[in-house]
């Protein structure tokens, strides 16, 4: 009876970390897959944009996977903020800042380029004590 308890509780923590792990999958440079092809989503802002917190210093460009309604994104919208410094590889921007909305709230965190990979280096409540200032635009900042 014990074996069959030690067992069961195995075959249970194999299957809780494999649905860990699917649910936070990321693409072969860290970023999670839910942001895979960012670069080709409608643009927010029209030309890029420079300078700005020390937060997001350096060249931005701002991408949403689904447009607003009204003045809202609708649930399951990725916004992506690509943050560019002089001497950055095309394509592999320094920083990447990714907001995610799900059920009515957004979950952020921002990513760090090391090394050709991309590892967190800010997420949550860091994040909205600064978007609390952009609450017209559905928290969204986009100059």
């Amino acid at each position: 009876m014990r074996t069959r308890i030690i067992v069961l509780v195995a075959v249970a923590a194999v299957a809780c970390s494999t649905v860990v792990v699917a649910l936070a999958s990321s693409s072969a440079k860290g970023l999670p897959s839910y942001t895979n092809g960012y670069q080709t989503w409608p643009k927010l802002n029209r030309k890029p944009i420079k300078g700005g917190s020390s937060a997001h210093s350096g060249t931005k460009n701002v991408y949403a996977s689904r447009k607003r309604v009204r003045s809202r994104f609708p649930n399951g919208t990725v916004v992506v903020k690509s943050i560019a410094k002089p001497g950055d590889r095309p394509g592999m921007p320094s920083q990447v800042a990714v907001m995610r909305k799900l059920r009515g709230k957004w979950r952020y965190v921002e990513y760090e380029l090391s090394g050709g990979r991309y590892g967190v280096l800010a997420q949550g409540a860091l994040c909205q004590s600064c978007h609390s200032q952009a609450r017209a635009s559905d928290y969204v900042f986009t100059k």
